[in-house]
């Protein structure tokens, strides 16, 4: 009896863990993309060719942003 339920402990803490590798790996793998989307999106940004619009409320159409500098 008692190694019928450390099997079945055994067998629960290996699966608890699996998943939290798993997840783990996941999680690092979608970071890393998410780091390269922001390097690539901050590289296109400072070449100054790249134009940022807004949606107007009125109409839905997207136009450049108005520089009020």
């Amino acid at each position: 009896m008692f190694l019928r339920i450390a099997v079945f402990v055994l067998l629960v803490v290996l699966v608890y863990y699996g998943i939290k590798s798993i997840r783990e790996n996941f999680k690092q793998h979608f970071k890393n993309l998410d780091e390269q989307k922001k390097a690539r999106d901050q590289s296109d940004r400072a070449r100054g060719n790249i134009v940022d619009l807004e949606k107007d409320k009125k109409t839905g159409v997207y136009k450049p942003k108005d520089k009020k500098d």
